[in-house]
């Protein structure tokens, strides 16, 4: 069983302390038995970068229906939900790559998210904690789940990012047509675990355990600067090379300058309205 302070005191190890502008990503299934729950892990990160500090977490949601900042859920786990409903906590408004944030700067964090033009780029949430020298912590997740990977990809003005229109969040009553556009949207899969053996060499990331589960923390500005000289080394090296995988093969097609070959697409048996792969049809290039 861990408990409240056995977290605190990995946290300690992890580098995670007071003051610091921390950005979580987690699976509580991956901790083992933890006594208090979801609440207790909440509780500890609160306590690790005490009231000086802020803590953030994602709180990512779907694109099938309106978005409502109050009442849709987190999509992203029990821990970000828990988080999300805690009484002080403030929300981002925008209706994919919402952040919650509690803490001496969390007003900084979440403000103007829904007048930026993308959800991870500039003048967003993610953009705000790297230029504040944040931290990101994972625990028992990877860099697959690290929304950040995102930030990067729009910093480098990735070529297969692509534009989609959704029903308009609750906060939007009068948008034209009842629809919202995504700009820069980051569908698909991508082998950002890529990331990791670079950022470990460049001392970018510090690796330890909070309860049963592996926990990574990344130091946010080493961070992006390892992610932009990657990308800018190789504009694909965030793509797969596995042939059989639909998103990365259009997405090198597309950055590429050629035409999109929707054939990887077809014939899947899909029923997924919201499938971000199926509708790729309907998408526009826009990176």
């Amino acid at each position: 069983m861990t408990t409240r302070d056995d977290m605190v005191y990995s946290l300690r190890l992890l580098d995670v302390v007071p003051g610091d502008v921390l950005l979580v990503h987690s699976a509580l299934s991956a901790i083992g038995r933890v006594a208090g729950g979801a609440e207790a892990v909440v509780d500890a990160l609160l306590e690790a970068v005490g009231p000086g500090g802020t803590l953030a977490m994602s709180t990512l949601t779907g694109w099938s229906t309106p978005f409502d900042p109050d009442r849709t859920p987190s999509a992203v786990g029990a821990v970000s939900e828990a988080f999300r409903r805690r009484p002080g906590v403030l929300r981002s408004r925008h209706p994919v790559h919402s952040v919650a944030a509690a803490g001496a700067r969390a007003a900084e964090v979440v403000r103007g998210h829904e007048a930026c033009a993308t959800g991870c780029g500039e003048g967003t949430p993610y953009e705000t904690l790297v230029r504040l020298g944040g931290k990101v912590l994972l625990i028992g997740v990877d860099m697959d789940r690290n929304t950040m990977m995102h930030t990067l990809e729009e910093m480098a003005r990735a070529r297969y990012l692509l534009r989609l229109s959704i029903p308009a969040p609750t906060y939007l009553p009068d948008a034209p047509g009842g629809s919202f556009t995504l700009r820069r949207f980051p569908p698909g899969h991508r082998d950002f675990l890529s990331l990791t053996p670079r950022l470990r060499e460049e001392g970018a990331l510090l690796e330890g355990r909070l309860g049963n589960a592996v926990a990574k923390v990344l130091d946010l500005p080493r961070f992006v600067s390892v992610g932009l000289a990657a990308l800018a080394e190789d504009p694909e090296a965030f793509l797969c090379r596995n042939p059989r995988c639909a998103f990365c093969t259009w997405a090198r097609a597309a950055a590429a300058g050629g035409p999109a070959d929707l054939a990887p697409y077809r014939g899947r048996g899909c029923a997924d309205p919201t499938c971000e792969i199926c509708r790729v049809e309907g998408n526009v290039r826009d990176g």
